[in-house]
């Protein structure tokens, strides 16, 4: 916004005296620190200066329709949507999640490039599915418009003091560096390892994670995995709980398939992210043997409560490796949102039997997938 103000208007840019900056750093250093959302307030213009320097209708850092007020991307707005959200990757999972909606309960349906949207209700809570297509970098646009279209009042310019109670759970599907894991298990993510780079470009404030995120980057970034240089993060212990909670009452589903809940790691890509090298790519990749530094990975539990939550193991080991967990994850705990993800794990990709799911197998690992989702959805 400041560019466009000097574009059209260099001859009116004042320039301070050396006083007046001596002044401003000695004022600087006498204010108290404040909040990161405080800073973060402090640093967005009023609405009548970025009104007057704007050179069209459309703030190109939030960019919404002037008429409709739909997002630039997730074209909605945020009357559209719930609270409660499903995440999916396909567009083409949209409607088979809105199937389990209660009847005659959708209010809202559109799709825009790969963002398919589905407004409804399930079980008396209102729902909305959507897809944020493949990778961080698509879950970085989604997350980014959310935020926009819950918190950001489109007529004063200005956003709101509090976070928006949004639920996140993102459904997808996975392969696992764990030795000993079954094609068809439900793996739930507890902390995230980001193999990709989108969430470099921020910084979570102080407190948004606790210890452990840390101690899991350190460790995560002595391994091999260094060579790319990882993030960290975690789910929301509410989220995670509810899910695997969600599992334990569903007779069926548990009758089926076993929950496996640590660490999910995310790449950006399918293939030379996570460590399939394959036709003349092999001996190209930076870390050549992932899979396996991944499945040697530790994380120490140090309360009965850390061991509890992954069914009374010592350490936290990673379960599963996949596209969008990492930047879901680290971006909702910036901005005060609970996520986590369920995932059905179609590849084994580690120990003497390796295997990766027919069409069936993994379909029917998703419907189930589906269905502790929503079901942990609408009890947290």
């Amino acid at each position: 916004t400041v560019s466009v103000l000097y574009w059209i208007m260099p001859s009116k840019t004042p320039t301070a005296s050396p006083k007046a900056k001596a002044r401003s750093r000695s004022t600087d250093a006498q204010t108290p620190k404040k909040s990161h959302r405080a800073e973060a307030a402090a640093a967005s213009p009023s609405p009548r200066k970025v009104a007057s320097r704007l050179a069209s209708a459309v703030d190109p850092e939030v960019p919404l329709d002037p008429k409709s007020g739909n997002a630039y991307h997730v074209a909605c707005t945020g009357a559209d949507i719930g609270d409660h959200f499903i995440l999916v990757g396909d567009p083409g999972r949209v409607p088979i999640v809105a199937e389990r909606f209660d009847k005659g309960s959708v209010t809202f349906k559109t799709q825009h490039r790969e963002i398919a949207i589905i407004t409804g209700s399930y079980k008396g809570t209102r729902v909305t599915v959507l897809s944020t297509g493949m990778g961080t970098d698509n879950c970085e646009i989604v997350l980014n418009e959310l935020h926009t279209l819950k918190e950001y009042g489109r007529k004063t310019n200005t956003w709101a003091a509090k976070p928006a109670p949004l639920k996140l759970i993102r459904v997808g599907t996975c392969g696992s560096p764990a030795s000993g894991m079954k094609v068809g298990t439900l793996a739930v993510t507890r902390h995230a390892i980001g193999m990709d780079n989108t969430c470099r470009y921020y910084r979570a404030p102080k407190g948004a994670h606790p210890a452990s995120v840390a101690e899991l980057e350190k460790a995560a970034n002595a391994s091999p995995l260094g060579a790319v240089g990882v993030y960290c993060s975690m789910a929301a212990p509410a989220i995670t709980k509810a899910i695997v909670e969600a599992h334990g009452k569903n007779k069926a589903v548990k009758g089926r398939r076993d929950v496996a809940v640590g660490t999910t790691a995310s790449g950006s890509g399918f293939y030379g992210c996570q460590g399939r090298a394959v036709g003349r790519f092999r001996g190209t990749l930076a870390v050549p043997n992932l899979v396996d530094d991944l499945g040697a990975l530790r994380l120490p539990l140090k309360t009965a409560a850390d061991k509890a939550a992954v069914g009374g193991a010592a350490e936290e080991r990673v379960v599963n490796i996949e596209m969008e967990n990492s930047a879901i994850c680290y971006l909702s705990r910036i901005l005060g949102y609970e996520a986590g993800t369920v995932c059905a794990v179609i590849a084994a990709r580690a120990g003497e039997t390796r295997a990766f799911a027919t069409k069936d197998e993994a379909a029917a690992a998703i419907a189930d997938a589906i269905t502790v989702a929503l079901d942990a959805l609408v009890s947290v």
